[in-house]
């Protein structure tokens, strides 16, 4: 192997190394920020319920302003809290308009 071989391939493993190191940190910030979103999810509907009850219906859940301004995606949030046994809802996917009735419960 010559020498600017060699140097290509350590310059090829160095950059490697940086691109993982960049992905595992984002991944790291993607998690806690899903950690923070669900955490969130479980005080927004206990607010919304009525009298503070565990649970509240999709469509108040997705109406509801401070909902719409703090999630950025507020049907993956609801996949992942339940996929945590956080919260649970009927079905795999609420979809505004035809899942506004389903109640969404907080999992005690």
């Amino acid at each position: 192997m010559t020498e600017s071989s060699s140097s290509s391939s350590d310059h090829i493993q160095s950059q490697q190394q940086i691109a993982r190191s960049g992905s595992s940190e984002l991944c790291s910030e993607y998690a806690n920020r899903l950690d923070e979103e669900c955490a969130q999810l479980v005080l927004d509907i206990q607010r919304i319920g009525v009298d503070g009850e565990p649970f509240c219906t999709f469509g108040d859940l997705f109406d509801d302003e401070g909902v719409t301004d703090y999630y950025e995606a507020l049907v993956g949030t609801l996949k992942a809290a339940k996929k945590r046994n956080m919260i649970h809802f009927p079905g795999q996917l609420l979809l505004k308009g035809v899942s506004d009735a389903v109640t969404i419960r907080l999992v005690v």
